[in-house]
């Protein structure tokens, strides 16, 4: 991560884009999640770090640096291509596609041969990350703000990504009535802004869909047809971020008008084990 900054900073003082050997150091930049401790004075073993970054980053970065540092887990390319694998049995071809919270944009990064031509548009909110992900990715259009800045109705054909998970609300004015945990306003805005007939295909937290209150359900379900969902295992994220955390892959397709009935994934149900998951699991194991 170092390494990527410094010659970040190098690139800005002399204005020019990244060659692709510096691109290559740039790619391994994998963001804060799981290296919280750099942050933490208090913590001896991490001293030199915590000097380290204390002196490369400005207080701004320093700041969104630390509070990246929630739920900056990069995505590793077997899970991004399985994603995109997917995409392209589903009949999807390119178009436009966003990355809302793109990171330096692993998911531009593992674009198949077959939706090459697509327009990239992504989106990252740390500035450090966002800069990154202009140097790796010039074509694409970037915007280094949160995405709760960003307004394209209707627009995109695919929204993928790995959104930020967490019990915290992101303010949008346009959406804080709905008092969606972050993950879940992910979805919400993703779905307004793709076209009718556009995919959101997105790595979220498993409580989107295994949560008690099918609060949030009911609005998606009203909104997109669940085209499939795939449970990851809980060490997804361990050789990146170092944690363990059981996510899922939902895959939504945005309808023409709202749905009338109520479908089955709107609901939970109980394994024999007594564990309460999804209705979609109970009926696809």
């Amino acid at each position: 991560n170092v390494d990527a900054i410094q010659l970040l900073r190098q690139l800005q003082g002399e204005n020019r884009q990244a060659t692709p050997e510096e691109q290559a150091i740039l790619s391994k930049y994998v963001g804060w999640g799981g290296l919280s401790d750099a942050f933490d004075e208090a913590k001896p073993a991490w001293a030199s770090e915590y000097k380290e970054l204390r002196e490369l980053l400005s207080p701004e970065e320093y700041a969104s640096a630390r509070g990246s540092t929630l739920n900056a887990h990069y995505t590793i390319p077997v899970v991004i291509r399985a994603m995109y694998q997917a995409l392209e049995s589903m009949g999807f071809q390119g178009g436009n596609i966003l990355e809302p919270s793109m990171g330096v944009g692993n998911f531009f990064g593992c674009l198949p041969e077959s939706m090459a031509a697509s327009k990239l548009y992504g989106v990252e909110l740390d500035s450090i990350t966002g800069q990154i992900a202009k140097q790796l990715y010039p074509q694409a259009d970037i915007t280094v703000a949160g995405f709760e800045t960003t307004d394209r109705h209707n627009f995109y054909d695919l929204a993928i990504g790995n959104v930020p998970f967490g019990n915290y609300q992101v303010h949008d004015p346009a959406y804080n009535r709905l008092g969606f945990s972050i993950h879940n306003y992910f979805y919400a805005k993703a779905l307004d802004q793709v076209r009718p007939g556009g995919i959101v295909a997105f790595l979220t937290s498993r409580y989107t869909l295994d949560s008690k209150d099918t609060k949030v359900r009911k609005y998606l379900a009203e909104r997109a047809d669940l085209l499939g969902a795939i449970r990851l295992p809980n060490n997804t994220f361990k050789a990146t971020a170092g944690i363990e955390v059981v996510s899922d892959i939902i895959f939504l397709q945005k309808r023409e008008a709202p749905a009338v009935e109520t479908p089955p994934w709107v609901q939970t149900g109980e394994t024999p084990q007594g564990f309460r998951i999804n209705q979609y699991f109970l009926d696809n194991p």
